[in-house]
């Protein structure tokens, strides 16, 4: 191997398969609550067929949900993430749109052009998302702009809405307000999330799946 770039081949040189490099914050808060964002990424497939048109939210747990989907069959996946779309095309199996636009420091789309995407697609099956923060009160909260007003596109036109929240986000609240959870039809959380806060976005006729982590 030639300064881990290249490595020789009787005849030539072909280049090395260099490791994924992930930005700064998005390594570190990928070493966040990892078991939980994993438990529930794997949960969420399950709630995505085959043959189907879903959509995907950018942030550390979809891309511990990446791998899953790509298990899957014939589908149309709109995702406004580099690393995600990345790890969705490896498989082939899949049709893989990207909303471009401006991008974030993390990789994630936003601003005019991301929007005039999501406005020409005519419907959306199944949206998974994350949030950064989620308050029984004010509901579910991001703290960039561009990034709120795409998320409150696809809650717009997909036919069932699947949030994936750690317990950790329940004690946070982020800058702008993107939904109740009265506006999801299923909320998967970890096992970790206070029994009272379940109960009460359940009281609120929203579905709670719960997995289980140490």
């Amino acid at each position: 191997i030639i300064m881990g770039i290249l490595k020789k081949t009787y005849g030539g040189a072909e280049l090395q398969a260099q490791p994924h490099v992930w930005p700064a914050p998005l390594k570190k808060r990928m070493e966040s609550y990892r078991d939980s964002k994993a438990a529930i990424a794997a949960r969420a497939a399950s709630y995505v067929p085959n043959n189907c048109t879903i959509a995907l939210d950018a942030g550390t747990s979809i891309l511990e949900l990446c791998p899953y989907l790509k298990e899957r069959e014939k589908l149309i996946i709109i995702s406004s993430d580099v690393h995600s779309s990345a790890e969705l095309l490896t498989a082939g199996n899949n049709k893989v749109y990207i909303m471009g636009g401006f991008l974030t420091p993390d990789g994630t789309s936003s601003g005019t052009f991301a929007k005039e995407f999501l406005n020409n697609i005519t419907g959306i099956d199944v949206f998974l998302f994350s949030t950064d923060g989620a308050d029984l009160e004010d509901g579910l909260s991001t703290d960039e702009a561009g990034i709120n007003t795409l998320k409150k596109l696809y809650l717009k036109k997909a036919k069932k809405r699947i949030a994936m929240i750690d317990h950790s986000k329940f004690s946070k609240k982020a800058f702008y307000r993107m939904c109740s959870f009265s506006d999801i039809d299923v909320l998967i959380t970890d096992s970790l999330t206070p029994p009272d806060i379940i109960e009460h976005i359940r009281r609120r006729g929203t579905k709670v799946d719960v997995v289980t982590v140490d």
